[in-house]
């Protein structure tokens, strides 16, 4: 069958980027406003009987690009599509995969739920925070690894003895992910969470005394679990300045404030999320259509 790709609001230069991979045109779909602030969504092309993917990357306002995602789901399925994939670069969420307290929301649910209600087929996702939060969704979830793009992008920056610096636990089985083909040895931080915005680093597991640190997560936020690693590390006598990778750049809040301080000799992220406006800092931004592209034309047979 053939498949016709729409783009949402959230991020219309990748979804021309991943066309441009595909060899396809973006499918014309009009997203306006009523005067009360409801979108009007409206597809121009005929999707009758067509395996439709929607690409919308669930960056804030989260709300508001999820409801659009799920209005123009339901548009194609209405519209008589044969399929409807939803392609989420970034997934919104994504780090409300569990309940500390047990008095708050199962937030990835919540998302996941919507956008069944929204008759979603099947998710394509890129370096999802957990893989556990497959198990948030009903419908099938297929995985784009940024990851060996990012490897190659940072392999041409190595020279002379490195190490794979994890900000937190959390991050090891990444870190090691980096450090495998890259042949580095891996060290972690030992990081203790003040607030959604403050860490505090109480040292480093492993070696990292002049050597040069690739500090390596899967997502850029406020900056303060990075900012956080880069002082450790410097203290326990790494060179400086440092390599910063992640696969979502999203530079929230103090995040671009923070990190132009710090001796960074280049920040890596992938383009799942439009570009950050007034860093101040070496950012490098590295194509993940080609991973996405993978999934889609496997998926389309």
């Amino acid at each position: 069958m053939r498949p016709v790709l729409l783009a949402g609001s959230s991020h219309p230069a990748l979804a021309a980027e991943l066309a441009k991979e595909l060899s396809l045109s973006l499918g014309a779909c009009a997203c306006r406003r009523f005067p009360d602030g409801e979108l009007d969504i409206e597809l121009s092309d005929d999707v009758r009987g067509a395996d439709v993917f929607i690409l919308q990357s669930l960056h804030a306002p989260v709300g508001e690009h999820l409801l659009e995602l799920a209005l123009m789901s339901d548009a194609s399925q209405r519209a008589g599509a044969r399929s409807v994939t939803a392609v989420i670069p970034y997934l919104g969420y994504a780090r409300h995969d569990r309940r500390v307290t047990g008095r708050e929301p199962l937030g990835a649910r919540v998302v996941a739920e919507l956008l069944a209600a929204g008759r979603v087929d099947r998710v394509i996702c890129l370096d999802l925070h957990s893989r556990a939060v497959e198990g948030c969704f009903p419908r099938p979830v297929e995985h784009a690894d940024a990851v060996p793009l990012l490897i190659e992008h940072v392999k041409r920056n190595i020279s002379g003895p490195a190490v794979v610096l994890s900000p937190d636990l959390g991050a090891v089985k990444r870190a090691e992910q980096f450090a495998r083909p890259l042949g580095l040895p891996v060290a972690v931080v030992h990081k203790q969470r003040l607030s959604g915005a403050e860490v505090q680093a109480n040292g480093i597991v492993g070696e990292v005394k002049d050597r040069q640190v690739i500090i390596v997560d899967d997502m850029i936020s406020t900056g303060g679990t990075l900012v956080a690693a880069v002082l450790t590390a410097l203290a326990h006598g790494a060179k400086s300045p440092v390599t910063v990778v992640a696969s979502h750049g999203l530079f929230v809040g103090p995040a671009l404030e923070r990190l132009e301080k710090q001796p960074l000799a280049r920040v890596i992220v992938t383009d799942s999320v439009p570009s950050a406006v007034g860093a101040r800092f070496p950012l490098e931004r590295v194509r993940s259509a080609p991973a996405i592209a993978q999934i889609i034309a496997r998926l389309c047979g």
